[in-house]
């Protein structure tokens, strides 16, 4: 059990940190670009209070509203999936693993969506 369990917190880790990615990839190419800390790893310390900034500047972007709750959204889910993964990390539950796999592919998503939105209209 023990293994199966190492085995999903493993994926979940690797799943976090390509999110992150992708959001750091989006901050990078939004109209008024952020920049979030980037290295081979990030703790979630300086992770969290970035993704956190993000959020709550989203809605300062001059893109439109749907767009900027993209922003919003892929924030908020992916900051729940970390919480999720701290909470399994402490003591293991299934469904706080689904809850932060479930959060993981939201945010997933969203940001793609919106990437997707960005170089769409990057030559405008």
């Amino acid at each position: 059990m023990a293994d199966r369990e190492d085995e999903i917190m493993e994926s979940l880790a690797h799943t976090i940190s390509f999110i992150y990615t992708i959001l750091v990839d989006v901050c990078g190419a939004l109209p008024v670009r952020i920049g979030l800390p980037t290295d081979q790893h990030i703790p979630a310390r300086e992770a969290v209070p970035a993704i956190q900034r993000v959020a709550q500047v989203a809605h300062d972007q001059p893109m439109g509203e749907l767009q900027t709750m993209q922003l919003f959204t892929g924030c908020i889910h992916l900051l729940a999936a970390i919480d999720l993964y701290a909470l399994c990390a402490t003591r293991y539950e299934d469904t706080r693993a689904e809850g932060a796999g479930l959060n993981l592919i939201l945010a997933e998503q969203t940001l793609k969506s919106l990437a997707l939105w960005l170089v769409i209209n990057e030559a405008d």
